[in-house]
């Protein structure tokens, strides 16, 4: 009965103390406005983490996939312990860490919860998150057109960049023909539906070029994968795109008449731009400092420092793991994530019963990696945590069979040891937020208080916080 009374209050106790500690040590708000997503995420992933002592759930890998993973992790902990830069390092492993363990708790939580409750709980989220985003641009188109022009920076300025609000489509477009077919409210689906209309309206309105080519390479992939059982599915996203497309028109159409421009003059950017927007000159970058350090990389995080750009990236994950990480990663990721395709596509081709959730997360996993070669998809604080979700959903959909329910002194030893260990990953965290916040008030404020945002660090925005070379070439200015 004592254990059992423990069990009840550890979650809100680990809560409480995470909470309190993180607030209460880093402060309750970040220093910088472009902080403040980052911020929120670290605390939030650090309450997901806490959720998972709570589950009683285990992950059973094969000896293989057990095996790769030890192998993985002692390749990252060698790459991390040769880098230049130790902390940057070690602070970059931490988030991937990080990450993959709240990957694990959201799967285990769908094992928990019951696939149905949780699936339908997903759907409202995600559905009213695409929502709120499109209205928040809405709002910023409104506000450009008040100044009589269409300006990006003021109509997509709550998402930094225009990159990134597509990029929160690229993970989110293909879940809605799911939403819409496994919801069984009428309501529900008329409202699932607006909100596809306004998510591919205003994906078409960014123009982004990388829709082109992610969205239908994971079209294509999943028809070659599922064939003929994708056809109701298909059916769905189909209407959706029309609707996006009637209204991109109807946008178009009301911004050419307020400005009194013609219909194709103003109003969003081009797909047809010629400009690779400085990605050849990173690639070459990335690439060139892969052959001065080709068998362990520089360290994660290092292709901030070292590139003449103010990126923190070189937009393309083959080419980052190729510069950070070295062939050794690169070539262990590659073979890896070919495996996992492979077993994906079995899948789908085993299945007898038609799974819209599972065309969905398939399509939305391929044009993830379809994107990442082009975006810095796992780079952002809002990209990563949706990535946290359909990566876990995903996760426990196609691999529900090795899931299995702890009782007992399985159970006690299970969340004894996950507390031992979670306490000393959120104490390091907090610990290196504080330095990190510490270095930006020093770097980027100067004595008189002038903030200098020319650039901001890693960490938080797209900088370089631990880059040596970076602050000389600044003070120097």
């Amino acid at each position: 009965m004592l254990k059992l009374r423990f069990s009840q209050f550890l979650l809100p106790f680990l809560l409480c103390v995470w909470v309190a500690s993180y607030l209460g040590y880093v402060g309750w708000k970040p220093g910088f406005a472009y902080n403040a997503q980052r911020y929120f995420e670290i605390l939030l992933l650090g309450s997901l983490l806490c959720a998972g002592v709570m589950l009683p759930v285990r992950f059973r890998l094969s000896r293989f996939w057990a095996v790769s993973c030890f192998v993985l992790l002692l390749v990252m902990a060698l790459v991390i312990w040769q880098a230049d830069n130790h902390w940057l390092a070690i602070r970059e492993g931490m988030q991937y860490l990080a990450l993959f363990t709240a990957m694990l708790v959201v799967a285990k939580a769908r094992q928990h919860a019951g696939a149905a409750s949780f699936d339908r709980a997903a759907y409202i989220g995600l559905v009213l998150f695409c929502f709120g985003c499109s209205l928040i641009v809405l709002e910023g188109l409104l506000l450009s057109l008040s100044i009589h022009m269409v300006d990006h920076r003021v109509v997509f300025g709550a998402f930094v960049n225009v990159r990134i609000f597509a990029e929160l489509q690229f993970l989110t477009l293909f879940v809605l023909p799911a939403a819409w077919l496994q919801m069984n409210s009428a309501g529900w689906r008329r409202f699932i539906g607006l909100t596809a209309m306004l998510w591919w309206g205003l994906l078409l309105f960014t123009g982004t070029r990388s829709a082109l080519v992610a969205l239908p390479f994971a079209l294509l992939v999943l028809g070659l994968a599922a064939g003929r059982n994708t056809l109701g599915w298909l059916k769905v996203l189909a209407i959706q795109f029309a609707g996006g497309v009637l209204m991109f028109l109807f946008l178009r159409g009301g911004v050419a008449w307020y400005l009194n421009t013609s219909l194709w003059g103003e109003g969003s950017m081009s797909f047809a731009r010629g400009s690779s927007s400085g990605r050849l000159d990173i690639w070459a970058e990335a690439w060139g400092h892969f052959l001065q350090y080709p068998w362990l990389g520089n360290g994660p995080g290092g292709f901030a420092c070292f590139t003449s750009e103010l990126v923190a990236a070189p937009h393309n994950l083959f080419f980052q793991l190729l510069s950070e990480w070295g062939i050794f990663m690169t070539l262990l990721c590659l073979v890896l994530a070919l495996l996992m395709f492979v077993a994906l596509v079995r899948h789908l081709r085993s299945e007898r019963h038609i799974n819209p959730l599972e065309f969905s997360l398939f399509a939305t996993l391929v044009a993830t990696v379809a994107a990442s070669m082009v975006e810095g998809m796992i780079t952002g604080p809002l990209q990563q945590m949706l990535l946290v979700l359909v990566l876990g959903w995903a996760l426990h959909v196609f691999t529900q069979g090795k899931f299995a329910l702890l009782a007992g002194k399985a159970l006690c030893r299970y969340q004894g040891a996950y507390v031992i260990v979670l306490a000393a990953f959120l104490a390091i965290t907090i610990w290196g937020v504080k330095a990190d916040l510490i270095l930006q008030q020093k770097l980027l404020v100067s004595p008189d208080g002038v903030v200098n945002l020319s650039y901001g660090p890693r960490f938080w925005a797209d900088g370089h916080d631990h880059c040596p070379d970076w602050h000389e070439r600044y003070q120097n200015q």
